[in-house]
């Protein structure tokens, strides 16, 4: 698949699938500990805190994201940097970090929890190439500090941003606090000793590739059916094939959460998903149907957002059918592309179709 939009999961379970996703091994079956069990929802300890497992979130809660509470904080006061080599910027109520000096080479990098009396909140998008997005400020952020191997973030952290640990490869250990609300862009991608990660369980949002060829990541996307991080969808398991009922909890399909899905057949969406990204479902070749049950549900204004071309270089098109409800927000979608439309009744399960 595509080393797309990749993000962890607040929440991973099994693909309710009527074509199914690929059967576990005999042993595994007899052992009952199968790839393709459901997870159940975490239980919670006795001060009614979920439990994780794994680095994973499993709650089907859905959290309200926590707002920046700096995010009108813009005024520079200055600019330092540690005896320790991080760079840092000084606002009038919060502190930021902007990245690293040439001479940085710390295996262990303990980010402050306050600088000069103000709460670090940011480590800052890494600055790259409009043209090229491997060209990067490799002093911004701590884009591929080879040294590294453990990072500890305080409580304070707000936002992790783009390719802030990029290509770091001997990272092995990293806390991301629950005060995170926001990874950026390629944050963690190349990082390739990185085996283990807990995604924040109230998380907003997670960029393309956030965790892109991670080992952690990779695990992930085979031995999960949906990876699904606090109501959002934002991958699907490299297993899975035919019909994809979506569980009701989730909210949203984030941008290329199904990019390049060449066995997917159907997708059935709850009413509870309220937005639909980009490139959503491009290059599907196999894609017949997608259910959506939400009139008002909001897709991104693309014909690329649904597509059944086989290659990334081909031109656009759908021959599938979407179904939902007529005169509805996603009715206009689709007469706007010419895509086939019925009405959400009007669906036939593939289980139904097999009987």
């Amino acid at each position: 698949m595509h080393l797309k939009q990749i993000a962890a999961l607040l929440m991973t379970v099994g693909c309710i699938l009527s074509a199914g996703c690929a059967e576990s091994t005999a042993a595994e079956e007899s052992s009952g500990s199968g790839l393709w069990l459901g997870i159940e929802p975490a239980r919670e300890d006795e001060f009614g805190k979920a439990t994780y497992e794994d680095g994973l979130y499993l709650s089907q809660k859905v959290l309200e994201p926590q707002p920046d509470p700096y995010k009108k904080d813009k005024t520079l006061v200055r600019e330092g940097k540690t005896d320790e080599g991080i760079r840092y910027a000084l606002y009038e109520e919060h502190a930021e970090i902007t990245g690293h000096t040439p001479d940085f080479n710390a295996e262990e990098l303990v980010i402050p929890e306050t600088i000069s009396g103000l709460p670090v909140t940011k480590i800052v998008s890494v600055a790259v190439s409009e043209d090229n997005k491997f060209e990067a400020d490799r002093e911004g952020g701590f884009y591929s500090c080879y040294t590294l191997s453990k990072v500890t973030m305080p409580e304070s952290m707000y936002a992790i941003g783009d390719y802030a640990f990029y290509g770091c490869k001997n990272l092995r250990e990293i806390n991301i606090p629950e005060s995170v609300m926001h990874i950026g862009a390629r944050a963690f991608a190349m990082c390739s000793s990185l085996t283990a990660l807990t995604v924040p369980s109230g998380i907003d949002t997670i960029g393309d590739s956030a965790f892109a060829l991670t080992p952690w990541y990779e695990d992930l996307l085979f031995h999960r059916d949906l990876i699904i991080f606090n109501g959002r969808l934002y991958d699907v398991g490299k297993r899975c094939t035919g019909e994809i009922i979506v569980p009701d909890y989730v909210v949203s399909v984030e941008d290329f959460a199904f990019f390049a899905c060449d066995t997917v057949t159907a997708v059935v969406l709850p009413e509870s998903v309220k937005s639909i990204g980009r490139y959503a479902f491009c290059d599907c070749p196999m894609l017949e149907a997608v259910v959506i049950p939400n009139p008002k549900c909001k897709i991104y204004d693309d014909r690329s957002t649904f597509s059944n071309k086989k290659n990334s270089g081909d031109k656009d098109y759908f021959r599938g059918m979407i179904y939902s409800e007529k005169d509805s927000a996603v009715h206009r979608f689709a007469k706007k592309y010419n895509y086939h439309f019925s009405e959400t009744d009007a669906y036939t399960p593939e289980t139904t179709k097999k009987s």
